[in-house]
């Protein structure tokens, strides 16, 4: 279980109150004077703590301590316009730590609708039975605070009570002393050890993470039920059918867990409610079953279905905004409906045959399209261009044989195009149609047949993305659609020499890859242009020349693969420059020179920069200096030059052979007949 971090640093903070931005806060003319007393008791019950901002979950600014002159101040605090009492009190994150007490005057606002202790770690039993006081709560967040223990009783004295999340604490025993929340419609449990959970009027319920080895049956009388999610526990078997006699249930999320069929007839889920069906990441296997016609997000991608792909997902009353069948083992060929019925459709890593239908309509809403790691064969759909609101397509690793499409420029919104892996030929360059992607952030066409020269300012008039300097983002965003239903199309990109498989796609990250083609001529120096590129493989091609020392330019450039081609000529110094470059391949081309002395290229291994013409420095063992001194003016003239060493040295080798026998012979003769006189000229 993790806890809420607490940690001390520089910045003090008084408590809930210095941890409050100071927005905002009311609308009524004046605060009761006992309200106000309450709320400064309550300040005056805490120390004068120390945060550390960066560990909790949402920044905050210093601001002014509670005063009786400053009221107005008191952020996170609203007031009720017409009677001036307290009503909401929004501590979420407020650096509190240790014991609120029985008696804290926390509890003497009795008006209070929505309370908000979350993030914060405080000790469990002092306080907690004593929530029961606030009978007035509608909401009540008490999620991520590490509570300890079981749930009190005191609890179902709040019977106004809507929405309650007891989310990421250590709460064991039973889920009794919310059996009379009459009015609860959402309850999140998700992170607790709780047992044999229970409560006529639920309308949702999250039950995430709490290690579930089979549905509570307490569930079957929850017949208002609109959302159930288990996600990530130990479920297992059958799915009961008693789930999908719900008349209400319209969200049903099982993902992560080991469920493998479906209890009753095949048929069970064609008179569901349901709208959205989450079954990813589980062991399912046989045929898909057949679905309600009201289901508009269907996720079921990581398990073992088999068969072909149900001819009943084409009865939707209206399109499915996602269907997502990746990872399984489906077969035979991709239903002609689907292509004009969905908005996120992958179907890759199955094994698909059969040609993509060519019936993509204008107005569509296909936005994702993801086949790859399939037996598909025949072209490219031309039909694709009406597909103006398609962001990325992926279809990799198939047998598709087709030129290079350069139609694709007139998708405005594609960001990701996937080619990789298929039979593709042809030149990737045309004066009639000189690319200009608007939006393109990753581009990948290697392993394939593509052939010709590209000309030196083939990405000038590429997207925006690629061209402008990097945008820095506070947090990260993803292609797909979190909010709903969780889906993340997902890639394989080769980066830093390896495959690796991005699960979700940063929508920041940009990449161009042509490796492993027959592409030739010089490399075009308009890739220098590409500011925000990260990641760049030319490698296994044909391509010659200098590498361009203008690639400097790309400052933000991290991979860069350049090997088994023909180039010639130094690595330019202007390289060394770059600073984020992690990862460089210059191996097996005809390269010369000294490597650029820089970390990053001195931290490469060796097999980096091995099989090319001349190259030396650090990490190669070859030294680019010489060991001796270079002679003088002087000395030079007084060394026969290297033409005349060669000269004299072929001269001296063909008078030595008849010299060695001459003075043999002459030797043998004065041996034969003076042999004291042969001793006395050749003695030591």
């Amino acid at each position: 279980m993790v806890k809420p971090c607490f940690h001390v640093s520089s910045i003090s903070c008084f408590l809930f109150v210095s941890s409050f931005f100071v927005n905002s806060l009311v609308s009524q003319p004046f605060p009761r004077p006992d309200q106000i007393e309450i709320l400064l008791a309550f300040k005056n019950e805490f120390p004068i703590l120390k945060c550390d901002f960066k560990k909790w979950p949402s920044s905050r600014k210093l601001t002014k301590s509670w005063t009786r002159n400053d009221v107005k101040s008191f952020s996170g605090v609203f007031f009720d316009s017409e009677t001036g009492v307290v009503t909401v009190l929004k501590m979420r994150g407020a650096c509190l730590s240790g014991t609120l007490n029985a008696n804290s005057s926390l509890f003497r606002l009795h008006h209070l609708r929505y309370l908000d202790l979350s993030f914060n770690y405080l000790d469990s039993f002092p306080f907690l039975p004593q929530l029961g006081k606030l009978t007035n709560l509608e909401s009540l967040d008490l999620s991520h605070m590490g509570l300890p223990g079981e749930i009190p009783s005191s609890i179902s004295s709040l019977n106004r009570l809507t929405k309650l999340d007891l989310s990421d604490n250590e709460l064991t025993g039973t889920f009794s002393p919310l059996l009379n929340l009459s009015r609860l419609s959402s309850l999140s449990l998700s992170n607790n050890l709780l047992l044999n959970p229970g409560s006529p009027n639920l309308k949702e319920l999250v039950l995430n993470n709490c290690n579930i080895e089979e549905f509570p049956t307490f569930m079957q009388n929850l017949t208002k039920l609109v959302i159930l999610r288990t996600v990530n526990n130990r479920l297992k078997g059958e799915v009961p059918k008693w789930l999908w006699s719900k008349p209400s249930l319209g969200a049903l999320f099982l993902s992560h867990n080991s469920l493998n069929s479906f209890e009753g007839s095949p048929r069970m889920l064609l008179n569901s409610s349901l709208r959205s069906l989450d079954l990813r990441s589980n062991a399912f296997q046989g045929s898909f079953p057949v679905i309600s016609p009201v289901l508009s997000y269907v996720l079921a991608s990581d398990n073992s279905f088999t068969g072909e792909i149900p001819l009943s997902l084409c009865n939707q009353i209206s399109y499915l905004r996602v269907l997502d069948l990746a990872h399984n083992n489906f077969s035979g060929s991709i239903p002609r409906c689907l292509i004009t019925l969905v908005q996120d459709l992958d179907l890759g890593n199955n094994n698909l045959i059969g040609r993509l239908p060519d019936l993509f309509y204008k107005g569509g809403s296909l936005r994702t399209l993801d086949v790859s790691n399939n037996q598909i064969t025949g072209k490219l759909p031309r039909s694709l261009t009406n597909c103006t609101s398609l962001e990325y397509l992926n279809v990799e690793g198939n047998r598709i044989t087709d030129t290079f499409p350069f139609w694709l420029e007139e998708l405005p919104n594609l960001k990701i195009i996937v080619l990789r892996s298929n039979m593709f030929h042809g030149p990737i360059y045309s004066p009639q149609h000189p690319l200009s992607f608007p939006e393109l952030r990753m581009f990948d066409i290697s392993r394939n047949n593509f052939t010709g020269s590209l000309p030196h300012d083939y990405f000038v008039n590429w997207s925006t993305p690629l061209l402008s300097a990097p945008q820095k983002v506070n947090q990260p965003l993803y292609m797909g659609d979190p909010f709903m239903y969780d889906y993340y199309p997902s890639m394989y990109l080769r980066n830093k020499g390896i495959n690796m498989e991005l699960e979700k796609i940063f929508l920041a990250y940009t990449s161009i890859d042509v490796s492993e083609n027959k592409l030739g001529g010089q490399i075009p120096e308009s890739i220098g242009l590409l500011k925000s590129l990260i990641v760049l493989n030319l490698s296994n091609n044909d391509f010659t020349g200098h590498i361009p020392s203008s690639w400097a330019n790309l400052t933000s450039l991290q991979s860069l693969d350049l090997s088994r081609n023909q180039l010639s000529g130094n690595i330019p110094k202007e390289l060394a420059t770059l600073s984020f470059l992690a990862y460089i391949n210059v191996s097996h081309n005809k390269l010369t020179g000294q490597i650029p002395q820089s970390t990053q290229f001195g931290g490469q291994p060796k097999s980096s920069f091995e099989g090319n013409l001349n190259l030396c420095g650090r990490p190669l063992l070859e030294s680019c200096f010489q060991d001796k001194v270079p002679s003088t003016p002087e000395a030079q003239e007084l060394e026969p030059s290297k033409q005349e060493q060669v000269f004299n040295w072929k001269a001296a080798a063909m008078g030595y052979g008849p010299g060695v026998l001459f003075g043999l012979a002459i030797g043998q003769v004065l041996y034969s007949y003076k042999p004291v006189l042969f001793f006395k000229l050749f003695r030591l």
